[in-house]
């Protein structure tokens, strides 16, 4: 399903550097049709194409920093019929478009279980080696 991903990108300034790396990065993932920067500030990255989102955000973190999905929906030409009456709107728990509220780094921290070595200890005063008794 062809979808439109829109991602905020932390940029320092008028970094053109980081725009070109985050292009790279987005043209790099199978799937991906256009990709254009949008926004006031020219600091959201939008993508078009059969891309998976958290993949993609995932890498723009690792290469860039701090990277935010905006909005996921369907990719929707611009194209409306002049004459044909407006689609009702579906319900909101039927809507494609989904947004999500980045939050903090959470660190999580698992520690690692030990095996400890399990020891088998005789009773010697039940049993009696002595042959004279």
């Amino acid at each position: 399903m062809k979808q439109k991903v829109v991602i905020r990108l932390s940029l320092n300034g008028n970094d053109q550097k980081c725009r070109t790396k985050a292009f790279k990065i987005a043209v790099s993932q199978s799937g991906v049709e256009s990709a254009t920067i949008t926004g006031d500030g020219k600091n959201q990255l939008e993508v078009v194409g059969e891309v998976d989102a958290v993949v993609l955000v995932s890498l723009l973190r690792k290469n860039l920093g701090q990277a935010d999905l905006v909005s996921v929906g369907p990719a929707g030409g611009d194209k409306k019929p002049a004459a044909a009456a407006p689609a009702p709107a579906p319900p909101a728990a039927t809507a494609a478009a989904a947004v999500v509220q980045s939050q903090p780094g959470s660190y999580y921290y698992a520690y690692p279980s030990y095996q400890y070595p399990v020891y088998h200890v005789t009773d010697s005063y039940g049993q009696s080696n002595c042959s004279i008794m």
